[in-house]
């Protein structure tokens, strides 16, 4: 069995580090600069800090506040420069030795464990189908940091990390799809769509910088297609940390395109407490978190309903807690 994991910036906030947009906005707005085109920005952020939760999309709308590519260049560089900056400084500053490496291992193995008493039965009877074989684990990471590594240690490629039965549960490897803080760093949008300035759609510098695709087949490193290559061939995607957000779309589609093979995907997502006196209410928001997932799919309407009996919510739930 293949099993493959997506993560996002929830896992490092999960730790405890500051690597939300907010925290940063508040490191970027204390650095001072002489351009009036990256005050301009750094003016926006401030009166918007709700548009600009997302800091790939608003950077896609701002878009129509840059009047030449030599000025996209300045300000997307030193964004993305200060950006890597704080996140570096994070990560160093942050102690990994508080974390129990053996429940990341645990959580890694057994996700389903994780979810609510009857979703983990469906989740075990469908594992059966590969209870006489070796599983196998991999990570596509869309952070910037080795949190994740540095968690693991050394080693991250053929590492058992858990057993079931008489067989192993390996870890077959980690990828950052985005690059890291200090390499080959990838921020932006998926598609020209999402670059509110019409001007720019043709322009191959802005495109190779600011389109997600475009900047991975630039960089020429393959492992956009290794990651696609995963999703293929994986029979449980799990998806942690993670907004599901419009500027990745690619994969969201990609993954749906995988539930139609023998594949089942868990999303895992914080919302609310709910009372336990009115735990029905779960219900109606891991509908809401399904059907926002399908929307992000280029799959028709007969498809989803098929296909959203594939996708399991886990809401609130303790994994990757890993303080010891």
């Amino acid at each position: 069995m293949n099993v493959l994991f997506f993560i996002g910036n929830g896992f490092d906030l999960n730790l405890g580090m500051k690597t939300s947009y907010p925290d940063f906005y508040k490191y970027y707005q204390k650095i001072g600069s002489q351009s009036s085109s990256i005050n301009k920005l750094k003016k926006d952020i401030s009166k918007n800090l709700k548009n600009w939760s997302d800091l790939e999309l608003a950077l896609g709308e701002y878009m129509e506040n840059i009047k030449s590519a030599q000025e996209f260049d300045e300000v997307f560089e030193d964004i993305g420069d200060k950006l890597s900056e704080y996140l570096q400084q994070e990560e160093n500053n942050f102690d990994f030795s508080k974390i129990d490496k053996k429940k990341l291992f645990d959580y890694l193995s057994f996700p389903d464990n994780s979810l609510l008493r009857a979703d983990s039965n469906k989740l075990i009877s469908f594992k059966k189908t590969w209870r006489n074989s070796p599983w196998n684990v991999r990570i596509i990471t869309f952070n910037y940091t080795r949190s994740i590594e540095k968690l693991i240690g050394e080693k991250q490629s053929n590492l058992q990390i858990g057993s079931h039965g008489h067989y192993s549960i390996t870890l077959q490897g980690i990828e950052h799809i985005h690059g890291y803080a200090n390499d080959r760093m990838v921020m932006g949008v998926n598609d020209v769509s999402q670059i509110k300035n019409t001007a720019f759609h043709k322009n191959q510098d802005v495109i190779e910088a600011l389109v997600k695709n475009n900047c991975n087949q630039v960089h020429r490193h393959t492992i956009d297609e290794w990651c696609k290559k995963q999703v293929s061939l994986a029979n449980l995607i799990c998806i942690f940390g993670s907004s599901i957000g419009d500027t990745d779309i690619m994969w969201w589609d990609l993954i749906g395109k995988q539930l139609k093979r023998d594949c089942l995907l868990i999303i895992f997502d914080r919302c609310e407490d709910i009372p336990p006196r009115i735990a029905y209410k779960k219900a109606r928001v891991e509908r809401r978190i399904r059907e926002s997932f399908l929307r992000k799919t280029k799959m028709n309407e007969e498809e989803k309903k098929i296909i959203t009996n594939k996708i399991y919510v886990g809401l609130n739930t303790n994994i990757f807690k890993l303080m010891k």
